[in-house]
């Protein structure tokens, strides 16, 4: 989940949002830092880092998390963070702490669940009923001898029976393997392969602007890829429903009707899952060699994603949380999970958000009663180009978020201004799959300046070094982590020694983001890309979004790639890549722009050797430019290994046939 950056004028650097005393009265952050004696966000940061098995102690009780075993302490191994294991001797399923507790404290009437299509279907389930539905799943797939530590892929797009059979494979104590609805065969089969998986749970098709892309085919493809897989069940999705007459079977099959007429039987226990059980194995994109199979325990994901949905999205009960994302993603299990465990009920949204109307997201926040959105900027530069400013005020929603990605100014501005009326906070959230939840973050207690963050979330112990280790007061640095939490890895599936090397190894004790980022001045902190994407241009180190931040910024460009080439001169030169939003017929003028509005704001060693314009960038299937990638076609490098993990490989073509 990487990132926004700073915005790189004065004026844009003033607060935007400061909070009201409506939003400081209900602050669940000030009230746990009341619980705990501290004023507020820094303070607390200060307190966990001295304290940090106290302060995730004091946050398991406050939320009020349910033990199935208490822990004998918190964790072990403090003199080597990397192998630290938290909860030693306790027990806790995910399960219990979404829903379970939520019907035995009196709840079970209330919302829980809610969902809509693109056609505009909806539907709602309290917590009684997806405890009990969610535990027919769970029953019907033990009875398929899926069992404690069995492997479950689940490649299923934004529909209610995602979360469904999260809860479910919670409760049994299986592991889930999320998989991005969109991938094609090959991806899906080497997630499975990776992770061993015995069963797959997987939609009949994707539903998207009224289109439906069919899966049984490619999904036939992956389990004779894949022989290990001998349950699979698939999900009905609207508008295959025509063509599923007469159709041949899936080897394996179980559909979902058969499914839940199984689920009747006596009901699946939940197990008992100690502290370092595996909930999910989550690949991260493997933009730099193979995916890596992040292994994410039940008690350490849910305690740092239950927290940062209250405390840094301000949700509880009577919320109503929703992330346009993938099921695929991190975003879809921090919410779905991290929102029920904060007390929130969670919507979810199938289908495109701007169809059939570019307004569709909107409608869907007033229909549902969403409080909490969560968009990357992506989306918000889609919805801007094409006009979606709602049509009314929304009045439920109170916190929107964001994630992803580097901010644009004036899609940033946007979202802030004309969605938000400019009375809604944006939170920055900044993070990753492999610490289950975010490192930097905005909060509803704080004031907010755009594109920035207004510090570190307490209990992970972010800092800045040089390129020694030594912490960096102010200005701009490595990213790291001086504590272990317990959203971290319990490892990567199947790779022993490859986490450790891969985040602990450079500086010993100490935690590798991969994040370039900077402290201000005035204390707000900004992240400037991937560290592996820094340019060092004439001496001048410097992250790839700041060029970028300024070429997007120009009329007509959509989104830009900065990259370094080497040159015998400067060590590195700087080339641009960037995407048009329409036809420009005078490309030397936008070029002379694009490379005078660079020099302006960063200087004239900063000068791009080029600035290339392209119908397409090459970007994983999340979305994100793989810059790497732009640098190897460019320089003419084997690209081959790569393309398998990009969302668009045409672009590659693209990049090749340069304007």
């Amino acid at each position: 989940m990487t990132l926004t950056h700073r915005a790189d004028t004065g004026a844009a650097s003033d607060k935007v949002w400061t909070p009201s005393p409506e939003y400081l009265s209900r602050s669940r952050l000030l009230a746990f830092c009341r619980h705990i004696g501290v004023a507020g966000r820094p303070e607390l940061d200060l307190w966990s880092r001295e304290n940090p098995d106290r302060f995730w102690a004091a946050l398991v009780a406050w939320l009020g998390l349910p033990w199935q075993h208490e822990p004998t302490a918190m964790r072990d191994r403090p003199d080597n963070p990397a192998a630290t294991r938290w909860f030693v001797g306790g027990s806790m399923n995910v399960f219990d702490v979404a829903v379970t507790r939520w019907v035995d404290a009196g709840r079970g009437g209330e919302t829980a669940l809610l969902w809509e299509d693109e056609s505009g279907r909806t539907g709602r389930m309290t917590f009684r009923e997806l405890h009990t539905e969610a535990t027919r799943v769970a029953t019907a797939l033990s009875q398929l001898g899926v069992g404690f530590g069995d492997r479950v892929g689940v490649q299923l797009p934004m529909v209610v029976e995602a979360a469904l059979v999260s809860l479910a494979l919670a409760k049994i104590g299986a592991i889930a393997v999320p998989v991005f609805s969109g991938f094609g065969a090959g991806a899906v089969a080497e997630r499975l392969r990776h992770s061993q998986a015995t069963a797959l749970v997987v939609a009949d098709g994707v539903v998207r602007r009224a289109r439906t892309a069919l899966l049984r085919s490619q999904t036939r493809e992956v389990l004779e890829a894949v022989p290990d897989v001998t349950v699979c069940v698939t999900v009905p999705v609207e508008g295959a429903e025509s063509r599923r007459a007469g159709r041949e079977r899936l080897p394996h099959e179980v559909t979902w009707a058969e499914l839940l007429a199984n689920g009747t039987g006596k009901e699946a226990p939940t197990a008992v899952c100690p502290g370092d059980h595996p909930l999910m194995i989550a690949f991260t994109s493997g933009t730099t060699g193979n995916p890596k199979g992040v292994t994410l325990g039940h008690a350490g994901f849910v305690v740092k994603a239950g927290s940062d949905a209250a405390l840094l999205f301000d949700v509880g009960p009577g919320d109503v949380s929703c992330w346009v994302t993938d099921p695929g993603w991190i975003m879809h299990p921090i919410t779905l999970l991290g929102g029920l465990a904060a007390g929130s009920a969670v919507a979810v949204l199938d289908g495109a958000p701007d169809h059939p109307r570019s307004t569709r997201l909107w409608e869907s926040v007033q229909r549902l009663g969403i409080t909490m959105l969560g968009v990357s900027p992506t989306l918000i530069r889609s919805l801007r180009n094409v006009g979606a400013t709602p049509e009314e005020h929304m009045a439920s929603l109170r916190v929107l978020a964001s994630s992803g990605e580097p901010w644009t100014e004036d899609a940033y501005h946007w979202l802030f201004d004309s969605v938000g009326a400019r009375r809604l906070p944006i939170i920055n959230y900044s993070g990753g799959t492999e610490v289950s939840g975010g490192i930097l973050t905005n909060t509803v207690a704080e004031p907010i300046r755009p594109s920035a963050f207004a510090g570190p979330i307490p209990g992970m112990g972010a800092d800045l070094v040089d390129k020694a280790g030594a912490s960096v007061a102010r200005g701009a640095g490595e990213l790291v982590l001086r504590l272990p939490s317990p959203g971290m890895p319990l490892g990567f599936w199947g790779e022993p020694g490859r986490y450790e090397a891969t985040y602990w190894e450079q500086w010993p004790g100490t935690w590798k983001h991969g994040d370039w980022a900077e402290i201000a001045a005035d204390g707000e902190w900004y992240i400037h890309g991937r560290s592996d994407n820094t340019l060092k241009i004439a001496g001048k180190r410097l992250g790839s979004a700041e060029v970028e931040n300024i070429v997007n910024r120009q009329p007509g460009v959509v989104e830009s790639a900065a990259i370094g080439i080497p040159d015998p001169l400067k060590g590195e030169a700087l080339v641009v890549f960037a995407r048009l939003d329409r036809a420009t017929e005078d490309i030397g003028a936008l070029r002379s722009r694009v490379s005078d509005a660079i020099v302006a704001d960063l200087g004239k060693p900063l000068r791009p050797q080029a600035v290339h314009f392209v119908t397409d960038l090459p970007r994983t299937r999340s979305g994100k430019i793989l810059r790497r990638v732009v640098r190897d076609v460019h320089l003419g490098h084997p690209v081959d290994a790569a393309t398998a993990s990009l969302g668009n490989p045409d672009s590659i073509d693209a990049l090749r046939n340069l304007r």
